[in-house]
């Protein structure tokens, strides 16, 4: 493939690679964040400390009313918005100005209550609240308390850390018995998608401006558009909790949630990405997310995890296995590739000599006889042009492949990997990944030295993205690629066998004289 070839491609990966081109930071390097809970003064625009539970996957601001006022959503799993100073104090600027992540919830709160005696906007005696953790369980717990016109709240909220949802149970006393919980967003997304699903009944959705009651409600949910960096903010009754959702579209979109009594209610703040969604057990919701054939794609290979998992109860083992099997799967496939690649590799000598010498002479008859010459090479090494297009066929299942490891929440580590959803923090197999596809790249081009300088600095710009891709991703394409290798070897040796009989250089036919045409004498009739 020539370099003008090659560089267009290599950009087009790489906006695959990078979400199609989306802005703010790419992940850093380094290790994983261990979810902890911050207590700090986060806006100086209020008295007293704010409190940040901070994980991999997002940033969570709450006020001393269990409020949030900041819900930070991470494009890149584990990078590290809040920076920690010398002198113990955080650094919240990218947070406080959205370099490169937004907040959900702009400039206004969620989980706020209203009702009679209840104000978000007025003040209340709010005390200190008890913030405990369990990572072994997947829990943030955090319990809010506070008083306002004679009416007892209690809040109390769990986080996990490696997925998007939050448990909310809020207890009233000396209030009253109806009230609503707010949640607004998303961020600056100015026309979400606002909708609801009553028990027994279809979705019913307001965008734009307007407004829409749905009484006894499955779920109620905030959605950008589908994407790699879209926003989701579902809302789902809990514990026998009935609720009402009140509906509000446009720029100002709000999930008005009335509640009676004691209430649960379970809340997905996050990516509105499919596989995040069924890790989460919402994508099979009514009307909530319709994915497209990809998608479909991956929904399968998740599964399969899912199955290879009840196995061997090791997600690094599981992806060892997806990738063998999903190899061997292609096996066939990939062999019709691969035999084009030889092929084309056993040509590259007698292609560039009939090339060289041609290229002086461009007159119509002189690249007649060229391509006359070419097509010659190709029926007697049995190579068919159109064969390349055979490298494009496995691209749907590759790209949701990745997708799928690269959004998918891994629950643990492998050998030294801490964290499978996290880039390796010592380097290692961005290494290996390096060695791996040079490898690679030399037993496809062995034949081609010009082309094996041409295309390997490419491998340091891929080298860039092995080093924040998540660990579990690069596992996938280090196995992939060594397996490839050693298909290609094999191929390459039955090809050579095969074409050891030809003739070791292509024979000139004599041009004929310009502007002559040749006699034809026939034998005489007996």
């Amino acid at each position: 493939m020539k370099t003008r070839t090659l560089l267009p491609l290599t950009a087009l990966g790489a906006l695959l690679l990078t979400a199609c081109g989306t802005t703010g930071p790419l992940p850093t390097f380094g290790k994983a964040i261990t979810p902890e809970w911050i207590v700090a003064d986060f806006d100086p625009n209020q008295p007293g400390d704010e409190f940040i539970a901070t994980s991999n996957l997002s940033d969570v601001v709450f006020n001393a009313r269990g409020e949030v006022i900041g819900w930070y959503v991470k494009n890149y799993a584990g990078t590290p918005f809040i920076k920690q100073r010398a002198d113990g104090t955080y650094d919240f600027t990218a947070l406080r100005e959205q370099r490169g992540i937004v907040n959900m919830v702009g400039d206004r709160k969620a989980l706020a209550l209203q009702g009679e005696g209840l104000d978000p906007a007025a003040p209340a005696q709010a005390t200190r609240p008890r913030l405990t953790q369990n990572l072994a369980q997947n829990r943030q717990d955090a319990v809010f308390r506070y008083t306002q016109n004679g009416v007892a709240v209690t809040k109390t909220v769990t986080l996990h850390p490696r997925n998007y949802k939050v448990d909310v149970r809020t207890r009233i006393e000396n209030g009253p018995q109806t009230y609503s919980m707010l949640f607004p967003g998303l961020g600056k997304a100015d026309n979400p998608r606002v909708q609801a699903v009553p028990v027994g009944g279809q979705p019913a959705a307001v965008q734009g401006s307007g407004t829409l009651t749905v009484e006894n409600i499955v779920y109620a949910a905030l959605q950008e558009n589908p994407s790699q960096v879209a926003h989701a903010l579902i809302v789902r009754p809990q514990g026998g909790t009935q609720a009402d959702a009140a509906l509000t579209g446009g720029e100002q979109g709000l999930i008005r949630v009335g509640l009676t009594g004691d209430s649960n209610l379970e809340v997905y703040g996050g990516r509105n990405e499919l596989i995040h969604l069924y890790q989460s057990g919402l994508s099979t919701l009514p009307g909530l997310f319709a994915p497209n054939w990809f998608g479909q794609i991956s929904l399968l290979i998740v599964k399969l995890m899912e199955w290879l998992y009840g196995f061997v109860g090791n997600w690094g083992l599981v992806l060892v296995l997806l990738t063998v099997l999903l190899r061997l799967i292609m096996w066939p496939l990939m062999q019709a590739q691969g035999r084009t690649t030889a092929r084309m590799q056993v040509m590259q000598p007698k292609i560039k000599a009939i090339q060289e010498r041609f290229k002086d002479k461009r007159d119509p008859e002189s690249q007649r006889a060229m391509q006359t010459e070419m097509a010659q090479l190709y029926r007697d090494h049995n190579f068919n042009p159109a064969g390349c297009f055979s490298t494009f066929i496995p691209f749907p299942v590759l790209i949701a492949l990745w997708s799928t490891i690269r959004n998918f929440e891994f629950d643990s580590g492998f050998l030294w990997l801490p964290d499978l959803a996290i880039p390796d923090p010592f380097y290692i197999l961005a290494l290996i990944y390096l060695i791996v596809n040079i490898g690679q790249l030399y037993v496809m081009t062995r034949k081609s030295p010009d082309m094996f300088r041409q295309q390997a600095f490419i491998y340091i710009i891929f080298l860039y993205f092995a080093l924040t891709f998540p660990a579990g991703v690069t596992i996938y394409i280090i196995l992939s690629t060594l397996i490839g290798i050693i298909q290609q070897v094999i191929i390459n040796k039955q090809v050579e066998r095969e074409t050891a009989s030809l003739g070791q250089t292509v024979q000139k036919a004599p041009p004929r004289a310009a502007g002559k045409t040749v006699k034809t004498i026939e034998a005489p009739k007996k």
